[in-house]
C-alpha cells in the first residue's frame, strides 16, 4: 500500500480512538447537562453554554423569583483545587444591588473570623480607592463599620460570619431556618465545600463553592435557597451608579 495511505489509516483510528475515549469519559458530564437543560425548560428558565471558558459543563441560566426580579446563575471550574473545592456555582439579581450592607463568610478552618473581615484597612485609602472603583470603596466602608449578627444556630454560626451595617439592618440576615438550609444539602445534591453571600452595586450574589460540577439537584435547590436568601434582607439603599475604571470591567464580565 502506498505510504500516504498507510499514514492516513493509523491517523483515522487515531482520531477514531481518542473521539471514542472522549465520549466514553465524558458521558456522565453530557448526561448531567442534559438534565439541567431540561428541567431548565420545564420551568421557563433560559440555559447557555459558557463557550468562551472552553469548558463543556460551564453553563449560564437566566430565570425570575416568584416576585419577578431577574436572577443569573453561572457555574465554572476554578482553580481551587486546593482548597477543596474546584467549580463555583453563583448567581446573581441585578435589581437588588445597592450599597454594601451585609455578607455571609466563611470562617477559616480553626474557626477564626473570615481573612476579609479581619483585614485592617490604613485611613485613607477608601477615598484613593473610590477613584477606581466605587463598588470597592463601599465594601471597605463595609468592613470598617459592620457588626456582626450571628444566626442562632450554633453549627452555622461556628463556620459562618454574618456581618451587616446596624444603621441598615436591624435584625440578622439570617435566620436559623435559612442556616440550616445552607449548611443542609439534598442528599442527591452536591454538598458546597463553602457558601458565601453579599450584597453590591452589581445586584445580591450568592455564590456556592462545590468539590464537582453541579447536577440538577444542586442547581434547583440553590435557586430555591438564594430565593429564600434574597426574601430576608431589605431593599437596597441605592448608591451611585459605579462608573470607575475597575467598575466598567466588572460589570463586562457580568454580563458575559
Amino acid at each position: 500500500m502506498p505510504l500516504l495511505v498507510i499514514v492516513a489509516a493509523m491517523f483515522a483510528a487515531f482520531l477514531g480512538l481518542f473521539f471514542g475515549l472522549y465520549a466514553l469519559l465524558t458521558r456522565g458530564q453530557r448526561r448531567t447537562m442534559r438534565e439541567i437543560r431540561a428541567t431548565a425548560c420545564e420551568r421557563g428558565w433560559r440555559y447557555r453554554i459558557r463557550r468562551w471558558q472552553g469548558n463543556p459543563t460551564a453553563f449560564r441560566i437566566d430565570g425570575q423569583t416568584p416576585s419577578g426580579l431577574n436572577w443569573i446563575v453561572t457555574s465554572g471550574n476554578t482553580s481551587g483545587y486546593d482548597r477543596g473545592w474546584s467549580v463555583q456555582l453563583g448567581l446573581r439579581i441585578p435589581a437588588l444591588g445597592g450599597e454594601v450592607d451585609f455578607a455571609v463568610l466563611p470562617r477559616d478552618s480553626d474557626g477564626r473570623d473570615s481573612a476579609l473581615a479581619r483585614s485592617a484597612v490604613p485611613p485613607g485609602v477608601e477615598s484613593r480607592v473610590a477613584a477606581l472603583s466605587g463598588a470597592a470603596a463601599s465594601a471597605i466602608g463595609f468592613l470598617r463599620d459592620a457588626r456582626e449578627f450571628p444566626s442562632g444556630l450554633p453549627a452555622f454560626d461556628a463556620a459562618y460570619q454574618v456581618l451587616a451595617l446596624p444603621r441598615r439592618i436591624s435584625k440578622p440576615p439570617v435566620d436559623p431556618a435559612l442556616a440550616g438550609r445552607i449548611l443542609s444539602w439534598p442528599a442527591d445534591a452536591i454538598a458546597p465545600h463553602s457558601v458565601l453571600a453579599w450584597r453590591d452595586p452589581f445586584g445580591f450574589h450568592i455564590h456556592a463553592r462545590l468539590p464537582a460540577t453541579p447536577n440538577q439537584a444542586t442547581v434547583t435547590y440553590f435557586v430555591a435557597l438564594a430565593q429564600d436568601f434574597c426574601a430576608r434582607i431589605p431593599a437596597p439603599a441605592m448608591s451611585p451608579a459605579p462608573t470607575g475604571f475597575v467598575d466598567r470591567l466588572v460589570a463586562r464580565f457580568l454580563r458575559s
